[in-house]
């Protein structure tokens, strides 16, 4: 499994987000959101959880050649 499988898997399966990968709030007048502890790479997902965003992170080849790749 590579490393965007296991991100999206694990995303996927948060109980504190319910697979969205960020927490939202809002008060009526001011909305906020940020990633879930469950989305270390900040990835943005579409509604049927693909990716729209992913910082860069996840797709460098250098980082998929190296071992944090695993």
């Amino acid at each position: 499994m590579d490393k965007l499988e296991y991100a999206l898997k694990t995303i996927a399966n948060c109980d504190l987000c319910n697979g969205q990968g960020v927490n939202y709030w809002s008060n009526g007048e001011d909305y906020n959101f940020e990633d879930c502890i469950c989305n270390p790479y900040g990835l943005i997902l579409d509604e049927d959880g693909s990716v729209i965003f992913d910082n860069g992170l996840i797709s460098e080849p250098e980082l998929l050649m190296s071992g944090e790749a695993r």
